[in-house]
């Protein structure tokens, strides 16, 4: 007979959670349906399956570490072996058959995967609690609802409703949690948690920077000359900015408060100055240039 402890890969001091970490993390990779038509997997699932009925309770541990029932357990795994070799894993729903052989009568396959996870009853053991899955669900929200915060309601597959609260400055694909809101668990286990991961729609000429929003604005020759008053867009909507004489192309100016958040965190939106010509040059202004340049002539690389 081989032995459940190497079976199973553990020592014979191991402890009864560790066993039945290493059964579960063995069943999962080695199970049938995940490994179609590998007959070596199916045979080295059943018998872990079977290493596990010896030793994964502390009663069956017990009589298996005393010797007790040494024989009827080398009969028993005989029996199993040679049932194995008359009976496909895909054609039996006899004992040792599909299910049957390592948890318990008449499951389906939902409920063979639930008992791989601790949800299913063994026999002679008590039902495992084991906690609902996790899951993960896509929410896609304009710019000004991240920046500004909102509210969403979103459908659960099954069918309940789920009201999402989008936090102020909340970042592209951050994950919020939603606990109990998951799937169920087995064994009366806990609920899994609902996470609704966020992204962010992009907004035209608005580009977040961290905490703040830089938008690119266009003035004009004189406006960069002279200085002035102009608007500019933001999330809020349009407000006036003072443009100080003698920006150049790339000049930055800042907004307070204008950015991505709430109250004292929220951050401020960065203008960046863009000096425009017009499209076409009328034939006075290249004139008058051309005069203004004999007296106020400049070489802009040495400035």
């Amino acid at each position: 007979m081989n032995d459940p402890y190497k079976m199973l890969g553990v020592s014979s001091s191991a402890t009864l959670d560790e066993i039945k970490k290493a059964y579960r993390k063995l069943a999962k990779s080695l199970h049938p349906d995940l490994n179609p038509g590998n007959k070596e997997s199916e045979k080295k699932f059943k018998e872990v399956s079977h290493a596990f009925d010896l030793i994964g309770t502390a009663e069956a541990r017990a009589k298996f570490d005393r010797g007790e029932t040494d024989d009827q357990q080398r009969q028993k795994y005989e029996e199993h072996s040679q049932r194995q070799k008359q009976n496909s894993f895909y054609d039996s729903q006899q004992s040792y058959g599909r299910y049957s052989s390592s948890f318990g009568e008449g499951f389906d396959g939902e409920e063979l995967f639930s008992s791989i996870f601790g949800g299913g009853r063994r026999r002679g053991s008590s039902q495992m609690k084991t906690a609902g899955a996790d899951e993960l669900y896509q929410l896609e929200v304009e710019f000004r609802e991240a920046a500004l915060g909102a509210e969403k309601i979103i459908t659960l597959p099954n069918g309940k409703k789920l009201q999402v609260k989008i936090p102020a400055g909340v970042e592209d694909g951050k994950k919020l949690r939603f606990k109990g809101l998951g799937g169920s668990g087995h064994g009366n286990g806990p609920a899994g948690d609902a996470y609704v991961q966020i992204h962010i729609k992009r907004l035209e000429g608005f580009t977040r920077k961290g905490v703040d929003i830089e938008t690119e604005v266009a003035v004009s020759i004189f406006e960069a000359i002279t200085g002035g008053e102009i608007e500019v867009p933001t999330i809020d909507g349009v407000v006036m900015m003072k443009i100080p004489s003698g920006v150049c192309t790339g000049t930055k100016l800042r907004i307070k408060g204008k950015g991505m958040g709430q109250g004292d965190s929220r951050g401020n939106q960065i203008v960046k100055l863009k000096i425009v010509l017009p499209k076409n040059i009328d034939p006075d202004l290249a004139e008058s240039i051309k005069n203004l340049q004999h007296k106020f002539d400049y070489n802009p690389r040495n400035v």
